[in-house]
């Protein structure tokens, strides 16, 4: 797997787990009231100088809450503006509960609670929040379990004398503010990795993404316009378990969801691909099991 870099150094950099117990007959989830912000969230917590996300994360979950969790899995990482309009980047893990001490309110948390997933998506307050639960809730669930964010590019200038080679043609206008609603829509989800046709106009498309959150993009040749469908879907059984953003081309793409329709599978939304639109697939075993459709948001 790729290495994940650093985010940008401007940003707040932080780190969480979601916990749970698995005991019971269905699993819990370990949520927090902050008295700050009077909101129930999951814990996380600011890295220290020097510390990796990881060891934040289960430090920061021990220090609110006295729960000592293990098992970490990556979930992934999501970005937002603070209230304060500062950049945020937060790594998220599944772990379990290793060892409990009697909670005692602190600065940070007057109050946890152990939720049903139900429960919990009730409860959280933040979009960011309830995707990073329904992620983990899905790794609960099936070990085997993730999720693909297809992308078919932003729009592109016409392919005429000013751009003649149709690798090089740069997103345009329009182009430009589908890939900043790109932007802001994925930053809410989870995610472990970012691929890209090496076609200029999907590489910009989510560059800005890979660039806010720390994640490299992928060159893939299986993204390449008029690459054969059964590429693509090699692809993404070699991504089960991630959380992946990839980014394409109609041919591509319409391949893919018209097989899935003619499957039979649950799909939310027409049989479409525009530009700048994205394909939400959940996977189990590396196949794809259902998907909802986002139009194009500019």
């Amino acid at each position: 797997m790729t290495p994940v870099e650093r985010p940008p150094k401007e940003s707040i950099w932080a780190a969480g787990c979601v916990v749970a117990d698995t005991t019971g007959s269905e699993p819990r989830y370990l949520i927090v009231h902050r008295p700050r912000y009077d909101d129930w969230s999951i814990p996380k917590g600011k890295l220290d100088k020097g510390e990796t996300f990881l060891d934040a994360a289960i430090r920061e979950v021990k220090e609110e809450t006295r729960v000592k969790s293990n098992n970490p899995r990556p979930i992934g990482t999501v970005g937002y503006m603070t209230k304060a309009g500062n950049p945020k980047v937060v790594r998220w893990w599944l772990t379990r509960p290793k060892k409990a001490k009697k909670f005692k309110k602190n600065k940070e948390v007057d109050e946890i609670a152990w939720a049903t997933f139900d429960e919990a998506n009730e409860i959280l307050q933040y979009r960011n929040d309830r995707t990073v639960l329904d992620r983990a809730n899905d790794m609960v669930l099936d070990r085997s379990a993730g999720s693909i964010h297809l992308v078919r590019h932003a729009q592109a200038g016409v392919r005429d004398r000013t751009n003649p080679d149709d690798d090089k043609r740069p997103i345009d206008k329009r182009g430009k503010k589908q890939r900043k609603a790109i932007l802001n829509h994925l930053l809410d989800y989870p995610i472990t990795r970012i691929g890209s046709s090496q076609i200029d106009r999907c590489v910009q498309t989510v560059q800005r993404l890979s660039d806010t959150i720390g994640i490299p993009v992928e060159r893939e040749i299986a993204l390449v316009e008029g690459t054969h469908p059964t590429r693509i879907v090699s692809l993404i059984h070699a991504l089960q378990q991630e959380a992946a953003v990839l980014c394409s081309h109609g041919d591509v793409i319409s391949g893919l969801i018209g097989h899935l329709f003619a499957e039979g599978l649950p799909m939310d939304g027409p049989m479409e691909w525009e530009k700048g639109s994205i394909w939400h697939l959940r996977t189990i075993g590396g196949r794809i099991v259902s998907g909802e459709y986002v139009p194009p948001m500019a």
